[in-house]
């Protein structure tokens, strides 16, 4: 690695509520990275489990973790706001609680970032893994570095966790703390225009896809979804935003049905891509590799 790329400093935000169950396998794999110069900045949002007892722990272990605990419960678009705003690296970089990091990811993120620097955002694809860290499939394998509004309506970008940036954006752009679910889909829509995006085709995420799936939070994003159209609607265009409304209204009734017939998992398995048996052994491997550490750290406690 160059002196140069290791040189700047990178922050890592993840908030968290109640995550006790994953949590230790997210920093873990950060812990884990090939990349070293950084700092995790863990966000607690009011957890009533062990989360932040999990969180602290790790701390001791690495003077590179801080976990921040003020008790209340604000908001996942609050606290990603504070997160960013805590952050002193030149690059910044998102991460969810339940997911696991490619040993990779930040130095491919980095690096891509100072090679193109008139990108503000980077993401990439990743690898659907089960509630038992089993790799399900792949999504979002391919590569683009020039995205459209159009793209970001069509949810061609990236998921969350995957992106990382420049600090100095985040600081910028804050997310609308009104919002309690798909406040990332309104950001990315009300700057795509005054912004650079771009795409890793690489998985350098292991994203929790089952822990997410459920018909209360599928009409809850088809209900914020559609109030960001209308919030946008000067930049969408009132006939799209109608269009796209009776579209998440089909696409609502469609999981409905599957819901009455105990299908939403054939429907969740079209999120993602199946992978030969030698990809998912070789993918299967490197997660191990990723929450290692965990082991180890729990061993030192004891």
């Amino acid at each position: 690695m160059s002196k140069d790329l290791d040189s700047a400093l990178v922050s890592i935000g993840v908030p968290f509520y109640n995550s006790e169950k994953f949590l230790g396998f997210a920093i873990t794999s950060v812990i884990n990275q090939s990349y070293s110069n950084w700092e995790l900045l863990l966000m607690d949002d009011g957890s009533s489990d062990n989360s932040v007892k999990v969180a602290q722990s790790f701390e001791k272990l690495d003077n590179r973790i801080k976990v921040f605990h003020d008790g209340t419960n604000k908001g996942l678009p609050a606290r990603l706001n504070e997160l960013s705003q805590l952050s002193k690296g030149e690059f910044y970089v998102r991460m969810d609680a339940d997911d696991i990091m490619h040993p990779q990811r930040i130095f491919r993120q980095i690096e891509f970032l100072k090679a193109h620097s008139k990108v503000d955002l980077v993401g990439t694809g990743l690898i659907s893994i089960d509630n038992n860290n089993n790799i399900l499939g792949i999504r979002g394998n391919n590569q683009k570095e020039e995205y459209t509004i159009g793209d970001m309506i069509a949810g061609h970008w990236s998921v969350h966790p995957t992106i990382a940036g420049r600090t100095s954006w985040f600081k910028k752009n804050n997310y609308d703390t009104s919002l309690k679910r798909a406040q990332d889909f309104d950001l990315w829509i009300r700057t795509i225009n005054q912004s650079n995006f771009a795409k890793i085709s690489c998985p350098y995420l292991y994203y929790r896809e089952a822990s997410t799936s459920s018909l209360k939070k599928y009409r809850a994003s088809t209900k914020y979804a559609i109030k960001i159209y209308w919030k946008n609607k000067k930049v969408i265009g009132t006939l799209k935003c109608i269009k796209l409304t009776l579209t998440k209204f089909l696409k609502l009734f469609v999981y409905l049905i599957g819901s009455m017939f105990n299908s939403t998992d054939k429907i969740i398995k079209r999120r993602y891509n199946e992978i030969s048996k030698e990809s998912v052994k070789e993918h299967q491997n490197t997660l191990e590799t990723a929450i290692e550490l965990k082991i180890k750290a729990e061993g030192q406690e004891s």
